[in-house]
């Protein structure tokens, strides 16, 4: 087990670092938030094999390189799957459905100037929520010009 200094380099590495243990406590590991790059290949595999699929996903987001049983892999890996249904809710609009992926992306990419694909889950969908509203408070201002430049155009 890492002691507290290691952790902490993780998580500046790579952000929020999960901790998963084992139902009899005698296994435990750490792992990343998978970034929209590693979320978009699990989607694609869960497709044509969902255990592969889980199994793909854990071995991406774990931080080392021990060998681990598969029932332990799968819970993880189902653990992370239901950490990203919790990462993927927002107030704004219901999450995009799979081809509007792309377009969440661009927005991302164009509001903030980062890469949409590096970023782990929860952040990629704290900063689609934010662009979201970034862009529906441009429209609304846009809108309120608008009427405003109408409205002394046709006063006079």
């Amino acid at each position: 087990m890492p002691d507290e200094t290691t952790i902490e380099k993780l998580k500046e590495k790579y952000g929020t670092v999960l901790k998963l243990t084992s139902e009899d406590l005698l296994t435990t590991t750490y792992c990343k938030k998978p970034s929209f790059t590693i979320f978009l290949n699990y989607q694609k595999k869960y497709k044509d094999n969902p255990h592969e699929a889980i199994l793909f996903l854990f071995k991406e987001c774990v931080l080392d390189q021990q060998i681990y049983d598969d029932e332990f892999m799968l819970s993880a890996g189902n653990s992370i799957v239901a950490m990203i249904k919790n990462d993927s809710e927002f107030t704004i609009d219901p999450t995009p459905q799979k081809d509007e992926f792309k377009k969440s992306a661009a927005l991302i990419r164009y509001a903030f100037q980062v890469d949409p694909y590096q970023l782990s889950i929860d952040e990629f969908y704290k900063l689609l929520e934010e662009a979201l509203w970034l862009q529906k408070h441009n429209d609304k201002r846009l809108e309120n010009t608008f009427m405003t430049a109408l409205a002394q155009t046709f006063s006079n």
